[in-house]
């Protein structure tokens, strides 16, 4: 009830020169309020939307025991109008706060941002990580859906990047029927965790002289540890880093050269021109690694935020690894890389099983439908993403030339932007938004 009152209060006061709003705003709460295991709170409006709501869903931590034990999902519905059309916009990770996608802008429609459990407020009181899988991920988006589909009318369509577009893939998959479209950005479909297409994508991908730069670049980094790894120990000590999880400094200063080449493709934050190419500045190779964003990657904080991720990775949604061979005996300790030092304490020796992403890939490629996919040509991730069979199904593949983990629908041509449009206006029967 105070969260009600709450609402009710803070709406009167943010739409008082809108008495239209107000009666809708105020109807419209009432309606959330009286959902079954639903908390709500107003949050500060923004974009065009009249209101927006955080919801804290009871969901069951296993959906095959409704009965059992429960936590609270955060759930933030940005409010338009009941008979537009609602975006499913599914974060793989948390949700800090609101985020107003894309998709829900280009549609003019009302949005309902999902933070993924196991993931930031969305958490059970106690662990217990077989429940960490997408069968019960996907019937919790279904349980969101259920529930709202009871006050708004218009079309739902679902939508997430990167592991947020894995997420969506895999939500349609159990429930082909709960939204009409879905958009999955840059979204991978691993059928191992040392996926070996990321291997073959790395060995091609862009220029021989930008891939032979990377490799001198990394045997530099390897050839000069004397000079650089005290440089190193500084900057990690200045940025507050530690790698007790990974293993120690020196395991971090391997790892983070191993992932420099799959960094610098899939984010595209420096440019082949930018690779140093001596030891004139060491500092500026230090300074290098951080743009590129492979260092952080290791951190014991950015493990223990992303340990939910690792653990679907190495046990049902995949990974890749790093291949150290080329580099000899310039490797010292990275001598059989890979992400179990990620997992949860007793889970390490978890094993992984490649079938349900096998079925998936099947049922995409046969008969799902409605599906925009997109992707950056030169992202790693692409490697390892959903590569249609021409002809089987009538869903849409998306792919920007020289693109990286960062494309999106507006990285595309007008063209290009417009033969999405056509696609979602075909399949939603409305006026999608190209700007």
């Amino acid at each position: 009830m105070q969260f009600l009152l709450l609402a009710f209060s803070v709406i009167l006061i943010q739409s008082c020169q809108n008495s239209s709003n107000v009666d809708e705003n105020i109807h419209l709460a009432e309606k959330l309020s009286k959902l079954k295991g639903v908390e709500l709170s107003i949050e500060q409006t923004e974009d065009k939307y009249k209101q927006v709501y955080k919801l804290m869903i009871e969901q069951a931590l296993d959906h095959d025991n409704p009965e059992g034990e429960k936590f609270l999902q955060k759930v933030y519905l940005s409010h338009l109008d009941i008979n537009k059309p609602i975006v499913l916009s599914i974060n793989g990770y948390s949700a800090e706060r609101n985020r107003i996608s894309e998709l829900a802008k280009l549609l003019d429609a009302n949005q309902v941002y999902v933070e993924h459990r196991f993931f930031g407020d969305s958490k059970p009181d106690n662990y217990n990580w077989k429940y960490l899988n997408i069968k019960q991920a996907s019937a919790d988006y279904h349980h969101i859906v259920e529930l709202l589909k009871t006050i708004y009318k218009g079309k739902w369509v679902s939508t997430g990047i990167s592991k947020g577009g894995q997420t969506t893939i895999f939500y349609r998959y159990y429930y082909p029927n709960d939204v009409t479209a879905s958009v999955p950005y840059v979204a991978p479909l691993n059928f191992s965790t040392q996926e070996p297409r990321v291997f073959d994508f790395l060995n091609n991908v862009g220029t021989k002289e930008c891939r032979d730069k990377i490799f001198a670049f990394q045997k530099m980094f390897l050839t000069n540890r004397n000079k650089l790894l005290p440089l190193f120990k500084k900057n990690a000590i200045q940025k507050g880093y530690t790698f007790q999880l990974l293993g120690g400094i020196n395991l971090a200063y391997e790892y983070s050269i191993l992932e420099y080449p799959f960094a610098f493709w899939q984010w595209q934050f420096v440019s082949c021109n930018d690779i140093p190419t001596n030891m004139d500045n060491p500092q500026q190779i230090i300074e290098h690694l951080n743009k590129v964003d492979c260092i952080s990657f290791f951190t014991d904080e950015s493990v223990n935020y992303f340990r939910p991720f690792f653990y679907q990775g190495l046990t049902e949604i995949g990974m890749y690894t790093y291949d150290p061979k080329p580099f000899g005996d310039l490797i010292k300790y990275a001598h059989n890389p890979n992400f179990k030092f990620t997992m949860p304490k007793g889970y390490e020796n978890a094993v992984f099983n490649e079938k349900l992403m096998l079925r998936i890939n099947n049922w995409l490629q046969n008969y799902s439908k409605n599906f925009v996919f997109i992707y950056g040509e030169n992202d790693p991730w692409y490697a390892s993403g959903v590569h249609l069979i021409k002809g089987r199904t009538n869903n849409l593949m998306m792919i920007k030339k020289g693109g990286s983990h960062r494309t999106r629908i507006k990285s595309f041509t007008i063209e290009e932007q417009q033969q999405i449009a056509d696609s979602l206006n075909k399949w939603l029967n409305i006026k999608t938004l190209i700007e």
